[in-house]
C-alpha cells in the first residue's frame, strides 16, 4: 500500500472516526462526539513544490516554540501568566507558534481526561491571531520516557519498561528518566486512544468557538531518533540483562510508535498534517550512528506526513545543505523544525529557508528561566529570540521586519519556487551593510541596491512580483513592462488587501522598509534564473 492510501478509503475513515468518536471526552468524563471528521490541512504538491495548505490557502510555517511544559513545570508558572508568550508572538510576527502537549497533562490517570490548559492555549491562539503546532510529547522525547510527561499509571505498569543503567534517575528538566518499549501494544493503545480524545476534543471545542480551525499540525514525539542514535549506547539500553536489544529493533519500534499515533490523529475527528523532527545528522542518508536507520524511513510511514530537521546551525550553507536534503524526498515539505532563537542572523536564515521551500519554527520564543538557572553553561541553554524575561535581544528587531514581510506574502510565499524567488543580502551569514545584487529569475532580472543592510525578496508569479525590503533599498527592473505597482498585503483567506493609492509606474522603485509592495508587470522573454546562487556561498 502506497503512502497515505490508507487515509484515501473514505469507508475505513468514516468507520474509524464512529468508533473513536465514542472517546471523546472533557474534564475527566467521557462524551460521545456529535461531530463529523474534517480535514484542517494537508500537503500539496503543484510544479514540483510541495507546500502546507490550511482551509484550503497555502500557509508557510513561520513558527516560534513556547516551551509550556517548562514555563509551567518548571518555572510554576500559571496558564494566566503563560497568555504574554502569546502576546509576545504575535508582536514578534510568526504565523503560528509550536506548543507542546503532553500526555500526562490531559490523562494523568487511566480515562481521566484533563483538558483545562488546551482549552486556555485554543483561546490564546484566537485572541491572538496565531495558528498551533501541537507537539505531543510522550513516550519518545529525545530517546527517552520521562515521568513529567507520561502518565505514572504507564510507568507503573509491570513489564512495560526497558533496562537502562541510569533507570530511574532524576532530572529536574523532565522528571524521573526511563525507556518505555515503544513498541509495546497495550501502551500504543493507551496512547492512541489519549491523543485521539485531545484531538477529537479540539474539533468539539473548535465547533463551539467559531470554526477557526486554530490547530495546524500534530508533530509526533520529538526528536525520536535520539533512542537508537545516543541512548542506548550511553545507558546501555536491553530488555534485561540477558537479552540484549538490537539497535535494529531499536529502530523499528521507534517507527512502529510514530506511525501508530499518526495515524489515530488522522482518524480522529479533527485531521491535520503530522510531523516528525529529528536531529541534523548526515541529510538524509544513513545516521552516522547507525547507518541502516535514516529520515526517509519515517517519511515512508503511512501516519507521518513531514520528516523534518532540527539542525541547530548558524551558517547559511548548513542550513540550505539540510533544506536540500530533505527536499529530495518527493512529496516532504523540508521544514526546518527548530533552530536557536539566540542567532543574532535568525532573520537572514529565515530568509534562506523560505527562499529554499522550507519553512521556518524558531527554538524557542523565550527560553525557561528554570532551564537557563539550573545549567553551567547558561548562555548556551538560553536559546530564545527573547530573553527569559519577554525583553527584546539585539537581534529581535530584524527578525520582526523580515517575519512582516513574509507573514503579509504567505499565501504567494508557500507556493513560489526558488527558481521565482530572489533573496537579496544573504550570500553571507549576516547582511552587509552596502550590497550591490544582480539575480534574474524566470522572468523578471532585479538590480538590488542598500546601504543600511536590508534584507530584501522579490517573488516572481508570472504576471505580478512582490516586492519587499526591512529598510530602505533600489530595485531596478527589466525584461518586463510594469502597469501597475500597488502596496499591501493578503489576509487571512488568501486575499490581497489594497494598502493605499497606487505608485507611478517605473522600472525603478525606492521602497520603503518594511512594506509590500505588488507590481503588475508582462516579461518579455523567458530567462535562466540564478536565485540559487545567491543564497549562501558557493
Amino acid at each position: 500500500m502506497g503512502k497515505h492510501n490508507l487515509f484515501n478509503i473514505k469507508g475505513l475513515d468514516i468507520l474509524f472516526c464512529f468508533i473513536l468518536s465514542l472517546t471523546s471526552c472533557t474534564s475527566g468524563n467521557l462524551t460521545e462526539s456529535t461531530y463529523p471528521q474534517i480535514e484542517v490541512s494537508k500537503l500539496v504538491t503543484t510544479n514540483s513544490k510541495t507546500y502546507l495548505e490550511v482551509d484550503g490557502i497555502p500557509f508557510p510555517l513561520l513558527g516560534a516554540q513556547i516551551r509550556l511544559d517548562a514555563l509551567t513545570l518548571c518555572d510554576k508558572l500559571s496558564i494566566d501568566q503563560v497568555e504574554k508568550y502569546f502576546a509576545k508572538a504575535q508582536e514578534l510576527g510568526v504565523n503560528c507558534v509550536q506548543i507542546p502537549i503532553w500526555w500526562n497533562l490531559i490523562e494523568s490517570q487511566p480515562d481521566q481526561y484533563n483538558f483545562s490548559l488546551v482549552d486556555h492555549v485554543l483561546q490564546f491562539a484566537l485572541k491572538y491571531n496565531l495558528k498551533i503546532e501541537v507537539l505531543w510529547f510522550s513516550t519518545n522525547m529525545c530517546g527517552d520516557s520521562f515521568s513529567y510527561l507520561v502518565p505514572q499509571y504507564i510507568l507503573n505498569e509491570p513489564g512495560k519498561k526497558l533496562k537502562r543503567d541510569n533507570n530511574g534517575q532524576f532530572w529536574n528538566y523532565y522528571g524521573y528518566i526511563y525507556s518505555l518499549k515503544l513498541d509495546d501494544d497495550w501502551i500504543l493503545n493507551r496512547e492512541k486512544k489519549a491523543i485521539t480524545n485531545l484531538f477529537n476534543h479540539i474539533r468539539e471545542w473548535d465547533a463551539k468557538n467559531g470554526e477557526t480551525h486554530p490547530v495546524i499540525t500534530a508533530q509526533i514525539h520529538n526528536e525520536p531518533d535520539g533512542f537508537i542514535r545516543w541512548r542506548m549506547d550511553q545507558y546501555h539500553i536491553r530488555y534485561s540483562d540477558t537479552e540484549p536489544l538490537s539497535k535494529e529493533t531499536g529502530w523499528s519500534m521507534t517507527l512502529k510508535a510514530i506511525d501508530e499515533i499518526g495515524k489515530a490523529v488522522k482518524m480522529s475527528t479533527y485531521k491535520v498534517v503530522t510531523r516528525t523532527n529529528i536531529v541534523m545528522g548526515n541529510g538524509i542518508t544513513g545516521f552516522y550512528e547507525f547507518s541502516q536507520a535514516k529520515p526517509s524511513d519515517i517519511f515512508t510511514l503511512d501516519g507521518i506526513d513531514i520528516v523534518c530537521v532540527d539542525p541547530y546551525k548558524t551558517h547559511i550553507s548548513d542550513i540550505k545543505k539540510e533544506i536540500l536534503a530533505y527536499k529530495s524526498i518527493v512529496g516532504n515539505y523540508p521544514l526546518i523544525a527548530e533552530n536557536k532563537g539566540a542567532y543574532p542572523n535568525t532573520s537572514t536564515l529565515i530568509l534562506a529557508a523560505v527562499a529554499l521551500e522550507s519553512g521556518y519554527n524558531i527554538y524557542d520564543l523565550s527560553t525557561s528561566k528554570f532551564f537557563i538557572d539550573n545549567t553551567n553553561n547558561k548562555e548556551e541553554v538560553d536559546h530564545g529570540v527573547y530573553t527569559w524575561d519577554l525583553k527584546e535581544k539585539s537581534h529581535t528587531k530584524s527578525v520582526t521586519k523580515i517575519l512582516k514581510g513574509l507573514t503579509a506574502a504567505a499565501p504567494d510565499l508557500a507556493k513560489v519556487k526558488t527558481e521565482n524567488f530572489a533573496a537579496f543580502n544573504i550570500v553571507e551569514d549576516s547582511p552587509e551593510t552596502v550590497k550591490n545584487q544582480t539575480i534574474q529569475t524566470t522572468n523578471i532580472k532585479i538590480d538590488f541596491s542598500t546601504n543600511n543592510g536590508a534584507l530584501a525578496f522579490v517573488l516572481d508569479m508570472g504576471n505580478y512580483l512582490l516586492v519587499y525590503a526591512t529598510d530602505q533599498a533600489k530595485f531596478d527592473f527589466s525584461n518586463g513592462t510594469i502597469s501597475k505597482i500597488e502596496t499591501g498585503s493578503y489576509n487571512s483567506v488568501g486575499e490581497f488587501i489594497d494598502g493605499g493609492a497606487p505608485y507611478q509606474n517605473a522600472t525603478s522603485l525606492n521602497t520603503d522598509g518594511c512594506v509590500l509592495y505588488k507590481i503588475e508587470y508582462t516579461s518579455s522573454s523567458k530567462l535562466t534564473s540564478n536565485t540559487s546562487l545567491f543564497i549562501g556561498k558557493i
